[in-house]
């Protein structure tokens, strides 16, 4: 991981993904594409990207992502715009899976079992 990038690990959660869509461009072999949401960034956008980098952290196949986390460092202060919604060719600095949440941390408040 680097350490000159100003901005701190944000977490992220692939919410879909699509393997039979359409190259997003000219330099886009891959097909697989994943929705990606990023909280800091909306509550309510989620973000069409392709899946190679998140299949490539993850170390799985582009189908296994749905409902991983992941880490990036990314600028919270410049979301990507809203324009585009056929699909984006975004940067994901340092990307890697999040550690898995202990146990503890997932259950209802207040149960011990």
């Amino acid at each position: 991981m680097t350490t000159d990038h100003p901005f701190g690990p944000s977490p992220l959660r692939v919410i879909a993904v699509d393997l039979d869509g359409v190259p997003m461009d000219c330099e886009d072999d891959d097909t697989a594409h994943v929705w990606v949401r990023v909280l800091a960034w909306s509550p309510r956008r989620a973000y069409l990207t392709g899946a190679a980098p998140f299949a490539a952290a993850a170390q799985c196949h582009p189908a296994d992502l749905t409902g991983r986390v992941f880490l990036a460092r990314l600028d919270l202060n410049n979301p990507p715009s809203s324009d585009d919604t056929a699909g984006e060719r975004l940067e994901w600095p340092d990307l890697r899976e999040a550690p898995p949440l202990p146990e503890e941390w997932t259950r209802p408040h207040g149960r011990t079992t």
